[in-house]
């Protein structure tokens, strides 16, 4: 019974950080903001989501028993795991990328474009990695 609110938390979480990314992706490339404020605060809502999804994705494996690695489900597992620490080290550079940043300037308008663009890809690429690793939770939990 306690396996159904992890979940619940597992897949709540991972909605708020792809709703999150992709909001200061559009938001950054768009122009939308001008305030790197946001995307400051939710750097601590990233970074404790990832803490929630480990926790909890550790509770739902092993609810699940042990994977064969030699099984598509091991499989799809190792991939998704990989992908996880690739989320996780591009991640760490765009938290850096954006406290360095905040540190030089008060806006995003006064960053220099390269940085603009970057930083705005940045978190477009983690929307798109996190999109991808839903993929594989889908596969892992519906085959």
């Amino acid at each position: 019974m306690a396996a159904l609110p992890i979940r619940t938390l597992h897949v709540l979480t991972m909605a708020a950080l792809v709703g999150g990314t992709t909001v200061l992706w559009y938001s950054y490339r768009s122009g939308a903001i001008d305030s790197l404020v946001p995307g400051r605060q939710f750097e601590w809502l990233f970074w404790g989501g990832v803490g929630v999804l480990v926790l909890t994705g550790v509770g739902n494996l092993g609810a699940l028993g042990p994977p064969g690695p030699g099984t598509d489900w091991g499989r799809t597992l190792l991939a998704k795991l990989t992908i996880v620490v690739v989320l996780v080290a591009g991640s760490a550079v765009r938290t850096l990328l954006l406290v360095q940043a905040g540190d030089r300037v008060n806006t995003f308008d006064d960053l220099p474009p390269t940085i603009q663009r970057t930083l705005s890809r940045a978190y477009g690429a983690t929307a798109a990695i996190l999109l991808g690793i839903v993929v594989l939770a889908e596969v892992l939990a519906h085959g």
